[in-house]
């Protein structure tokens, strides 16, 4: 476990020194890096696995390929006999080197072997080529950020990254992808495919949670674990001391949490080690909110009220000797546990779980991470093993939600498969909020802790003024306002994803489609790929709501034109990896995903001069390309019903202003005079975007062109206007051309 910064583009060492300097409580041996020709590595280690030495950036045999990790690989060991069947030396006995020696070995197909919480970068120094992955739910945090000179920056985390002066927006790295030289491509995704029936859900997730938790404790170190005298985390404690000789309970509350009580009368009965974290007043913890906002890096009011707990918790686990904990994240996500999910249809169950469980690393991982990591405390996942997600997944919603006459059961199939190694005082408790069950307020969003003492700190005007200014990230209450100020004067807003707000423990209300569609529109409605067009911003997100609400894909539809071409090539196939890009961040946020068609303008080639024959092969290479990428391609005239052997019939006598830009394109592949096709574009274009407007409705209209051409455009549609091909160039690229 430990704290990464790399820098890949030029060599840097005083920057690398700089962002391991903001990060330092993420290991105790500070600053090991190596300097590069056009690179530089850097870790702060947690010393773990090999910890004489697995002194990093570890490289391979030839020096060729180096790397820095962040993370824990269970299942090192199997990988490394792999390896060394096939001929591979080692010079450690450490997960990093063996996940290097995989990547050299078998390329990124490593990552499908791969077990484990985990944030990597591989730097080629032969050929400057680098390759980072992050673990499937995003357990172990990574970010990235590219300068102005193209230089890419990597870190585990935001406060390395936003000081930096040539850095004007931090990303992050999404989990279960990995980045190729700049390029994002996903390796892992959650899907459901409930098929177990009773019995054999309850064998199998016994086996896996059992091999998931040994793994976790196959370790010389003594080992924590995070007791509430809830299920999961008592499931985890029970199962632990299975593997493991020397574990603890660390509990935590003030004299009224509930979750103390259970804790402790589950401690004393079964004769387990535990340590009492004796919490402070509420005023107390409030205290902390500073800190903690700054070591979270988030203004989410329930990642603010649950982290001060998580913090307090870490701290007395690091206070009393430990480097390792485990808890019992995951498991409300996996298994619904949730009380909000007992009202929902299984349909809307199985889109929450995933949904939930794809979040997870910008919600409950988040806070482990930081909180523990604040105190140099490496915090361990079972619910979050790979087979017990394959499990979780395969295990039907009658078997997660019991629904019967007179009761409703959460995470019906895990209490089941506890019940032979907890109590029923314990597999028969109800989910309790942290916060709650440490004798605290809740998360609600009026009247849970902090609220009365935050309400205090914001006036009515400057709530006014700050919606106003920050209008994008959505801030609604006096506690987030004020959670945000400090979030800004930490510099955080560089990291604009976090405009996407979070949802924690809701149902899929009207609220959280509402919440969804604006952190779906946040994906793509950036600098990154968007010029200024402010006033297209509600249309879009009236758009992108719809389709969240009907749970469909969020569609686009763009003009595709041929120009002189006889076929596709590097330019489309540029400008498809620039959209492919864009829709990628959607996915990331968004499971149902997207739906792309390019509408071909078989009808402006004909006015043009082009035979059936040229049309007809150039559309299909034009499809060939977007097979690739999932998308389609459809011709102007199908979706029209344009005969193409009688154009003129279905052009308007209407009298329509002409743009410049269209008698330059005639100019260029009208057989005629210039007047005469920019006129016929025009006048074909008024019926033909009438068809569009109305093939594609609740659908948003790309384009490359200025405001100036909305005269060829689809009236109903939501317009968003693209940076061409290269971000920044308002040149007309290929595929304005009609």
């Amino acid at each position: 476990m430990c704290g990464i910064a790399a820098v890949i583009g030029k060599p840097d060492r005083i920057g690398v020194r700089k962002m391991l300097r903001l990060i330092k409580s993420r290991g105790e041996s500070f600053n090991e890096h190596k300097i590069f020709p056009q690179a530089a590595l850097g870790t702060n280690r947690l010393k773990i696995v090999d910890r004489k030495h697995a002194q990093q950036p570890v490289t391979s045999e030839d020096g060729r390929f180096a790397i820095i990790f962040n993370g824990e690989l269970y299942n090192y060991k199997a990988i490394q006999k792999e390896l060394q069947a096939e001929g591979v030396n080692f010079k450690t006995d450490s997960d990093t080197e063996v996940i290097l020696q995989a990547y050299v070995t078998w390329g990124s197909d490593c990552l499908e072997k791969f077990n484990g919480m985990y944030a990597f970068v591989v730097y080629d120094q032969e050929f400057h080529k680098f390759f980072v992955a992050r673990d499937p739910l995003g357990i172990k945090p990574l970010f990235y950020a590219k300068d102005a000179d193209g230089t890419y920056l990597f870190a585990s985390e935001i406060k390395s990254l936003v000081p930096l002066k040539n850095v004007e927006e931090v990303c992050l790295f999404p989990p279960g992808f990995f980045m190729e030289d700049g390029k994002l491509k996903q390796y892992y995704e959650l899907l459901n495919s409930p098929i177990l029936e009773e019995n054999k859900a309850i064998d199998e997730l016994r086996v896996a949670f059992d091999e998931a938790v040994r793994v976790r404790v196959d370790t010389d170190l003594p080992v924590a674990v995070f007791l509430s005298g809830g299920i999961d985390s008592t499931a985890v404690l029970a199962t632990a001391r299975k593997f493991h000789h020397a574990v603890t309970a660390i509990v935590m509350g003030n004299k009224a949490s509930t979750d103390r009580e259970m804790a402790i009368r589950y401690c004393e009965e079964n004769d387990i080690p535990y340590i009492v974290e004796e919490t402070p007043s509420e005023k107390h913890l409030a205290r902390l909110i500073p800190k903690i906002v700054k070591i979270t890096e988030s203004f989410e009011p329930n990642m603010i009220r649950q982290s001060v707990l998580s913090y307090l918790i870490s701290k007395a686990a690091r206070r009393h000797g430990f480097k390792i904990a485990l808890v019992g994240e995951g498991a409300d996500e996996l298994f619904a546990g949730y009380p909000e999910f007992t009202t929902m249809d299984t349909q809307s169950i199985e889109s929450a779980v995933l949904r939930f469980t794809k979040n997870l690393h910008r919600t409950q991982l988040q806070r482990v991470d930081r909180t523990s990591m604040a105190h140099t405390l490496e915090v361990r996942v079972p619910f979050l093993d790979k087979k017990v997600i394959d499990v979780a997944l395969r295990v039907p919603v009658s078997l997660k939600i019991k629904k019967e006459k007179s009761s409703v059961t959460t995470k019906y199939i895990l209490r089941k498969a506890m019940e032979d190694r907890l109590p029923a005082y314990i597999y028969n408790r109800a989910k309790v909020v942290l916060s709650e069950g440490a004798g605290y307020k809740g998360n609600q969003k009026v009247g849970g802790l902090f609220y009365d003492l935050i309400e205090k700190k914001v006036s009515d005007k400057e709530v006014q003024l700050i919606q106003q200014k920050y209008s994008s990230w959505n801030l609604e209450t006096k506690e987030e306002i004020y959670y945000f100020k400090l979030f800004r004067s930490y510099k955080y807003e560089k990291a604009h994803f976090n405009q996407e707000r979070t949802v924690v423990n809701k149902t899929n209300s009207v609220t959280e489609h509402q919440i969804l569609a604006r952190k779906i529109l946040n994906q793509f409605d950036t600098w990154s790929f968007k010029r200024e067009q402010p006033h297209t911003r509600e249309k879009l997100l009236e758009t992108v709501l719809d389709r969240v609400t009907k749970s469909e894909p969020v569609s686009f539809v763009m003009y595709w034109g041929k120009g002189q071409r006889s076929r596709v090539g590097a330019p489309e196939e540029e400008a498809i990896e620039f959209l492919e890009k864009m829709f990628n961040r959607i996915r990331s946020v968004y499971d149902i995903g997207i739906e792309f068609t390019a509408v071909v303008t078989d009808t402006h080639a004909t006015l043009n001069g082009h035979t059936a024959t040229e049309i007809k092969d150039y559309f299909n290479s034009v499809e060939t390309l977007l097979n690739k990428y999932n998308a389609k391609a459809i011709l102007m005239s199908k979706v029209a019903n344009v005969d193409l052997l009688n154009l003129e019939s279905f052009m308007s006598d209407m009298d329509v202003p002409i743009p410049s830009e269209i008698f330059e394109m005639a100019s260029r592949h009208y057989k005629g005079s210039p007047e005469e096709g920019a006129r016929k574009y025009v006048q074909l274009n008024q019926h033909e975007k009438k068809q569009i407007g109305s093939a594609f409705s609740n659908s948003i209209f790309l384009t490359n062109n200025g405001s100036s051409l909305n005269i060829l455009f689809p009236k109903n549609l939501p317009i968003f206007y693209m940076y061409s091909i290269r971000k920044g160039n308002s040149q007309k690229p290929w595929f304005i051309e009609l």
